[in-house]
């Protein structure tokens, strides 16, 4: 299996300058990236640079790492803050304690434990802090099962190999894992160990071996971890622009829109003359891509942007229709969304003008003539209107066309509850640890686990307008609520602040929000023909024919 390591070996010496060989250097198979590469003025792979960035360090410690590679999810960012991780060797470390294995093994809890308390750090079998020194004991990496298996419990170094391979399910004889642990344990007497000794290090090895990473691993992950973090606090609006680009991470579009505006970043409405098919960021502004915009075709896009930078910038909606030939619904999409707002015309004017431009004057057919075009250009005057969509119809198109809102957030349109004394913000969560509040979030993520008895729980990722926080359900909670946490909330919340992680809420009640006139108002004249809140008007005309009525033909009329 190692036919091939000489040749690897000679590749990697070669890339080495001869002045370093014989000297301890990381080796590569590529030359090093040039720095300051064009309008970049930063190294990121200048380690010295990256590890002590302070801003960067900060924003891990805290947690403030939605965007992040690997560092993002709810549970990560919960341990970033209980482990006060600002180096590397201790993000490489929480990468790999967070694991499956490590995890519910309660070693994850036990490492935090020794981490905050240095006396706690007490080892299994005294030898043990020669080997698990760096991790207080645990065994958090892969290695540590070798070196536990041979150094401790005595295994050959190959045997303890095949004891970690064993373990990661490489193995499918039962006879052969059978011999393995009968091994283990004769090994581990012969080590003078104790009987609970040896039993609680196979506990240890069997809970976590499984799932968890080698060293290198965690350090890769940790590395690039680290280098996205130094993006994102050195230049937010690019990097969350690209977090978007790429389709996200574990949160939807949504979740990084509104850290964006957390962050203080601004963001802009698509534009047809100042989007590109992708999100840009520039300095603390994102402009949405047109390609964010659902049912506008991708030649759509690419017709859009292609004529304006080889013809310049569209001046007016029949301007944009001679030259880009875009059919009524996917104008009617850009119009609706905000698209065309450099027009400095209302929603409903620009609509009611596409609807002559496309079926009057057609507009976009060069053969069409129109005999009544002094008619047509009258009746374009007489459709131009100052009235334009309310804030929530604006809202809402901006949902239909991104599946997010840019103008205001969803809980903006819940002031009768957000603003109520007693509610607690997000950002409000440190100075009430402890303490029983009340709070109200939008959805963000969710996950549900099983417990180690079987119930069901689940985690629920909220934010409102100052911050996120994680709504903790257990499970005798969870199966009297469950079936309110599918939707998108908001939810009015109860329960206790967590005293180790400040941004847990431990649910006790859990309700979802509703706002009469907000649905109201998306409900009349929908398509759907669900019509909402609005009173049946009784005259006595209705009285006296319910009057002339038997109780049979009564229950026919009403009931069917």
């Amino acid at each position: 299996m190692f036919e091939n390591s000489l040749k690897i070996e000679d590749l990697l010496i070669y890339q080495i300058p001869p002045e370093w060989r014989g000297q301890a250097k990381i080796h590569t198979l590529y030359p090093p990236i040039p720095k300051h590469t064009g309008n970049i003025n930063f190294d990121i792979f200048d380690f010295d640079m990256l590890f002590n960035d302070s801003v960067t360090k900060e924003l891990i410690r805290t947690g403030k790492t939605i965007g992040c590679f690997y560092i993002e999810s709810p549970g990560m960012r919960s341990l970033l803050r209980r482990l006060d991780v600002e180096t590397f060797e201790m993000l490489t470390a929480a990468s790999s304690v967070i694991r499956p294995g490590v995890a519910e093994s309660g070693m994850m809890q036990e490492f935090i434990a020794r981490h905050k308390d240095p006396s706690r750090r007490k080892y299994l079998v005294p030898e043990m802090e020669i080997y698990l020194g760096e991790t207080y004991g645990v065994m958090i990496y892969q290695e540590d099962v070798i070196k536990i298996a041979h150094h401790i419990a005595g295994l050959s170094l190959e045997d303890a190999d095949l004891l970690r391979r064993a373990m990661s399910g490489k193995m499918r004889s039962h006879h052969a894992m059978q011999r393995i642990v009968d091994k283990f344990f004769a090994s581990c007497k012969e080590k003078g160990l104790i009987d609970y000794q040896s039993k609680e290090l196979w506990r240890q090895i069997e809970s976590f071996a499984g799932y968890s990473f080698c060293k290198a691993h965690s350090a890769s992950f940790a590395l690039l971890s680290y280098q996205v973090a130094f993006l994102k606090a050195h230049y937010p609006a690019e990097f969350m622009a690209s977090v978007l680009n790429n389709g996200g991470g574990f949160y939807s579009a949504a979740v990084y829109i509104e850290e964006s505006k957390r962050m203080g970043i601004k963001i802009e409405l698509p534009s047809i003359n100042e989007s590109e098919k992708e999100y840009v960021g520039r300095e603390r502004t994102i402009r949405v891509g047109l390609k964010a915009i659902k049912n506008l075709s991708y030649n759509a896009i690419e017709r859009i942007v292609e004529e304006r930078k080889c013809n310049s910038k569209y001046v007016s909606l029949a301007d944009f229709l001679v030259r880009t030939k875009l059919a009524y619904e996917e104008t009617a999409l850009l119009i609706k969304c905000g698209a065309m707002g450099c027009f400095k015309q209302t929603r409903p004017t620009l609509l009611r003008l596409l609807d002559i431009y496309i079926h009057r004057r057609k507009i976009i057919e060069e053969s069409y003539n129109d005999l009544f075009l002094n008619e047509t250009f009258a009746l374009e005057e007489e459709v131009k209107t100052d009235l334009n969509y309310t804030l929530a119809g604006i809202c809402k198109e901006e949902y239909e066309a991104f599946s997010y809102m840019v103008t205001r957030h969803p809980l903006h349109f819940f002031k009768e509850w957000t603003d109520q004394k007693g509610i607690i913000p997000a950002k409000d969560m440190l100075r009430n640890r402890g303490r029983r509040v009340k709070m109200i979030g939008w959805y963000m993520t969710s996950k549900r686990i099983k417990t180690k008895s079987g119930e069901i729980m689940k985690f629920l990722s909220l934010e409102d307008l100052t911050g996120t926080f994680e709504a903790v359900i257990f499970p005798k909670i969870y199966y009297r609520v469950a079936e309110l946490t599918l939707s998108m909330g908001p939810y009015l919340v109860t329960g206790r602040v967590d005293v180790n992680d400040q941004t847990n809420l431990v649910i006790e009640d859990l309700k979802v929000l509703s706002s009469t006139a907000l649905q109201s108002s998306l409900m009349k004249d929908s398509v759907e023909h669900n019509y909402y809140g609005d009173e049946e008007k009784i005259t006595e005309e209705d009285f006296a024919l319910a009057k002339a009525l038997d109780h049979k033909k009564l229950k026919v009329a009403y009931a069917g």
